[in-house]
């Protein structure tokens, strides 16, 4: 399994946690703890979730998947991170 956690935000921080399991081929974000997504995906086509968080900040954080190789996070439009999907 892999797992990238990362902040967002300047004034009210967010916190954001993406778990990716090859093996088992599932994917889970969380918010601010609050897990909102958990799906599984078989399919070797990229996978593509778009959040929007907000409380007084707006933030667009999108996520691309794909079983096998890379998992890119954006926010805002700017490259944020990148998970292997190599397990750690």
């Amino acid at each position: 399994m892999t797992k990238a956690k990362f902040v967002i935000g300047e004034i009210e921080k967010h916190t954001i946690i993406v778990n990716k399991n090859r093996l088992l081929k599932y994917i889970s974000i969380e918010v601010d703890g609050k897990k909102v997504i958990k799906e599984a995906y078989f399919t070797p086509t990229p996978k593509k979730f778009q959040l929007e968080v907000e409380n007084t900040e707006k933030h667009q954080v999108e996520i691309e998947t794909h079983p096998l190789s890379a998992t890119t996070i954006t926010v805002d439009g700017k490259a944020r991170a990148t998970i292997s999907g190599k397990p750690s």
